[in-house]
C-alpha cells in the first residue's frame, strides 16, 4: 500500500510517505504557526526526492483533531485538495491516537493535549495503544483529580504539570492509516471536516 500521510494538528508540520508498506520518508519540523507556509514546501521535497506520482497512492492521510483549529483546516484542506486533484480517498486519523503511537508505557496511560486558556484534549489508552475512552475536552480543574499524575504524556501542558513530553509525528499518522485502512477510510470526503471536539473560542 501506497500512503502520504500529513499532520498539522500541534506545533508540528510534517509530511511522511508509505510505499509497498513501508515508511520511506519523512519530513517535519516543530513550526508553530507556519503550517500553511511550509506545509506545501514540505509536500514537495518528499515528492520530488522518491519521483512519486500522486495517482500512484492508495490514499491521503491526515491528522483529523482534535487539535490546533488553524493546523486542522490548513491540514484538511491541503489534504483535500491533493485527494480531490487525483481522484484518491482520505484517511482522517484521531490526532490523540496518533500521538498515543509514540508513547511507551507499559500500563494504561493518558494522552492531554493543550488547547487553550485552562482546557486540554485527553484520552486514556491501553499499554497496546488501543483507546479506552473518547477524547474529549476538559479543564485542567475538573481533570486534574483522575489523572494522579500516573502514565501522563502530555503536548504543550507544562504550565499545570510535569507530565513526560511527547511529539505529534505523521510517522504515527501514516503507520495508523495503514493499519486501520478499511475501517477509517473517506471514499467521498467532501463533508469530512476536523474533529474540533468543543466549539473553538478566540480567548
Amino acid at each position: 500500500m501506497n500512503l502520504l500521510a500529513v499532520e498539522t494538528a500541534t506545533d508540528v508540520c510534517g509530511v511522511a510517505l508509505i510505499l509497498e508498506d513501508d515508511i520511506v520518508a519523512l519530513n517535519e519540523g516543530n513550526i508553530p504557526r507556519q503550517h500553511a507556509k511550509t506545509l506545501p514546501a514540505l509536500f514537495q521535497s518528499i515528492i520530488d526526492e522518491h519521483n512519486i506520482n500522486l495517482s500512484d497512492l492508495d490514499g491521503i492521510a491526515v491528522s483529523i483533531g482534535p487539535g490546533s483549529f488553524t493546523g486542522l483546516r490548513i491540514g484538511l484542506s491541503y489534504s483535500k485538495g491533493l485527494a480531490y486533484s487525483h481522484g484518491l480517498p482520505i484517511v482522517p486519523v484521531p490526532t490523540l491516537q496518533g500521538i498515543a503511537e509514540g508513547c511507551d508505557s507499559d500500563n494504561d496511560f493518558h494522552v492531554l493535549l493543550f488547547s487553550h486558556r485552562d482546557l486540554i484534549y485527553h484520552q486514556k489508552f491501553n499499554a497496546d495503544k488501543s483507546p479506552i475512552t473518547e477524547a474529549i475536552i476538559s479543564s485542567w480543574d475538573d481533570l486534574k483529580n483522575d489523572l494522579n499524575q500516573q502514565n501522563i504524556f502530555q503536548i504543550n501542558c507544562e504550565k499545570f504539570f510535569n507530565g513526560q513530553v511527547v511529539s505529534a509525528s505523521a510517522k504515527y499518522i501514516v503507520k495508523l492509516a495503514r493499519a486501520h485502512f478499511d475501517e477509517w477510510v473517506q471514499q467521498d470526503p467532501f463533508k469530512l471536516v476536523p474533529n474540533y471536539i468543543a466549539q473553538f473560542e478566540m480567548n
